[in-house]
């Protein structure tokens, strides 16, 4: 039997970082959406008796230091279900080291795909429980939508979809790690206003132009010095991006358009200046 699952990429519409705990971790409030901007999960049982993963990009470890492997071994042992061999086959499309969670869409997407193979009537809050265990964003890629999500990653409420709306996605050549990220906000301190709650007035009032207004991340105010992000911020807002933002912990930046056209206009542009660049509707 095999099961095809979309691995969609995660945005940040607003991104505020709290408090760090004893064991490291942060509080989180972050209002995260979907854009189809989607790698493709192929997970298919066999009878190696075995986990085996496959990737389109042989730059990514396809071992137990990936997440969709780590993934499909803590469904298995979780649950107490013996696995007789699965095949996963990664086809990425999501661009890594970018804040776009495609490792953590991925192992999602994993988890759904098991769910659908060995434990059809399990309830996909079962998956969301248990997958904080992989990582902070990957309870949030279980159902994906538009989501409140808060704490570690764990809390988890349903907001209104975002308004129609298209993405432009572009990701520089350098990539940021997230350790280091959160190390300068604890040794910054930033002082910023991440409008959490006017985007959640602005989500119910189904108001584009009011959640475009709200669009924030926290970690824009410690980039490092001599980042590409300010630049290709700036580069989306000329050519017609109503709000420009960079996702999670970086480097990607997203643009938000209200127009399609002017969308892809955009997106071609940014290719035809020698950047990485995906146009993408909201999911």
């Amino acid at each position: 039997m095999k099961v095809v699952e979309l691995a969609p990429a995660k945005l940040n519409l607003t991104l505020d970082v709290g408090a760090k705990h004893h064991d490291g971790y942060h509080d989180v409030t972050s209002v995260m959406t979907s854009a189809a901007l989607h790698d493709i999960i192929t997970v298919e049982s066999e009878s190696s008796g075995e986990i085996r993963l496959s990737c389109s990009d042989t730059t990514l470890a396809c071992d137990e230091t990936n997440l969709a492997y780590r993934a499909a071994k803590l469904f298995f042992e979780y649950f107490g279900i013996e696995c007789e061999g699965v095949h996963i086959h990664l086809e990425k499309h999501i661009p890594m080291q970018a804040g776009l969670g495609g490792g953590s869409s991925d192992a999602a997407a994993v988890l759904r795909a098991l769910r659908q193979l060995y434990a059809p009537n399990m309830k996909l809050r079962e998956l969301e429980r248990i997958s904080i265990q992989l990582g902070s964003d990957v309870p949030y890629c279980i159902c994906g939508a538009t989501t409140l999500v808060q704490g570690r990653g764990e809390q988890l409420m349903k907001l209104s979809r975002l308004p129609e709306c298209w993405f432009v996605l572009v990701k520089p050549e350098e990539s940021y790690s997230t350790t280091a990220m959160y190390r300068r906000i604890d040794d910054e301190q930033p002082a910023c206003a991440i409008d959490t709650e006017g985007m959640l007035q602005a989500l119910d009032d189904a108001s584009l132009p009011a959640v475009i207004d709200r669009i924030g991340n926290i970690f824009e105010y410690v980039l490092p010095e001599n980042s590409a992000v300010p630049a290709i911020r700036s580069r989306l807002t000329e050519l017609g991006a109503d709000a420009a933002c960079m996702s999670g912990s970086g480097s990607a930046v997203f643009g938000l358009f209200a127009d399609e056209q002017t969308a892809a206009a955009a997106c071609e542009t940014m290719k035809a200046e020698g950047l990485r660049a995906w146009l993408a509707e909201r999911v």
